[in-house]
């Protein structure tokens, strides 16, 4: 098989180095460039066989990253080469990724235009309403998000945990492991732990959910919605890091792509050497950026708890273990 992106001595050697590594897996050296070669062909052959457009062939081997050593280990000498081998797994993945893509945009559709409908009957609503919408346990449904300055966050974390409200005339009734959380959260220790694991994934409570946890803490619910909207802020801000990180590794690629094609047709000396460094640190750079992202989480993590709420790390981590083994306690779920 004949590749713009790949000569023919160089797809010969590229089979050769599989079939050597196939026998000596202990050789990291030849792992890592079968390895990047693998990367290569994954990245470009979909625009070759106008499979995928070019901004879409760095998700696909992303989407691919993780099989690679299984294809490395695959292959088997015959009538194919290596590069054969890999375009013919190109053809079969893509199918499945072009499916799985469409798939998630026509569930990203369907949300959006849930949520579109669900903002125009609210609007709706409250332009017909003259008094205050009240919710199903009587306390008012907050219209927009309430967040206070992260500075104000300290100041509130001790009001939610010193200023219990009393229980006001709608009663929530609870069930039995429920009764028993409240009844330990009582106890001021226990309050503070809990408030403080609440804000590592605050992104977690949904309307509903807060005015219970709100009853079980005997505080003010819009409290509790600002303490528990801002962490939500900062963990949405998080979420945007992740996404200019994931941006900036795809540059990285591509520039990857780039520096590699140069390569083979360079001839001067001082031009390939200067190359050759680009190159080294690119990859680098490369790296450094996929294992960030890969070692980012999904909640604020308990640093940030602790410069949040202006408490000790320490803290922050045994609260979060008692308040696990008093939640296995207290609940099923």
């Amino acid at each position: 098989m004949q590749c713009p992106y790949f000569s023919d001595i160089q797809s010969k050697k590229l089979t050769s180095d599989v079939l050597n590594f196939q026998k000596n897996r202990s050789n990291d050296q030849l792992h890592a460039a079968v390895h990047l070669a693998t990367q290569r062909l994954l990245y470009t052959l979909p625009i070759y066989f106008r499979i995928l457009q070019e901004e879409d062939c760095c998700e696909f081997l992303f989407y691919c990253y993780d099989t690679i050593d299984h294809y490395i280990d695959s292959y088997r000498e015959g009538n194919l080469s290596y590069l054969g081998y890999i375009s013919q797994v190109v053809r079969k993945r893509s199918r499945y990724f072009v499916t799985l893509r469409r798939t998630k945009k026509m569930k990203e559709q369907v949300i959006l235009e849930s949520e579109q409908a669900e903002t125009q009957y609210e609007q709706e609503s409250y332009a017909s309403e003259t008094f205050e919408q009240q919710g199903i346990y009587g306390k008012p449904i907050f219209t927009k998000i309430n967040l206070v300055p992260e500075e104000s966050m300290p100041e509130l974390f001790h009001l939610l945990i010193d200023n219990r409200e009393k229980p006001g005339e709608n009663q929530i009734i609870f069930n039995p492991s429920q009764k028993i959380l409240k009844e330990k959260l009582k106890n001021k220790v226990n309050r503070k732990r809990f408030i403080i694991m609440l804000a590592i994934s605050p992104h977690l409570m949904n309307q509903h959910l807060l005015i219970e946890l709100a009853a079980i803490l005997d505080v003010d619910v819009k409290l509790l919605d600002e303490y528990l909207s801002t962490a939500t802020k900062i963990l949405d801000s998080k979420k945007q890091t992740r996404e200019i990180m994931e941006q900036t590794s795809r540059r990285h690629f591509r520039r990857l792509m780039e520096i590699q094609g140069a390569l083979q047709t360079a001839t001067e000396v001082a031009e390939r050497e200067k190359l050759l460094r680009l190159q080294a640190w690119t990859e680098r750079a490369f790296n450094t950026k996929i294992q960030k992202i890969r070692e980012m989480e999904f909640h604020l993590s308990h640093s940030q708890i602790s410069t949040l709420l202006k408490i000790p790390k320490g803290t922050v981590a045994s609260s979060v273990h008692y308040v696990k083994f008093m939640l296995q306690e207290c609940l099923d779920e």
